[in-house]
């Protein structure tokens, strides 16, 4: 019982930086308006690109973004 009410404390409290994730590459399918952060060295030194689905063929959006946007607590120049 214990357990149960720790999991879900610790969801609870979770921040939604935890969940963003870095792909090494740009997916080939994307869901329409789903956004992904892609590490492949495109950008410059400290960004990360900043890419978003588009529905019914249109083309994506891309940017490049610094990373202490997207991890707040990341240090600046890795």
């Amino acid at each position: 019982m214990r357990t149960i009410l720790l999991g879900l404390f610790l969801t609870a409290v979770a921040q939604p930086c935890f969940a963003q994730k870095f792909l090494s590459f740009e997916p080939l399918m994307m869901d329409p308006y789903a956004t992904v952060f892609v590490d492949n060295g495109s950008c410059s030194a400290g960004k990360v690109l900043k890419v978003q689905g588009a529905p019914n063929n249109q083309r994506r959006k891309k940017s490049c973004v610094p990373i202490s946007d997207v991890r707040p607590g990341a240090a600046k120049g890795k």
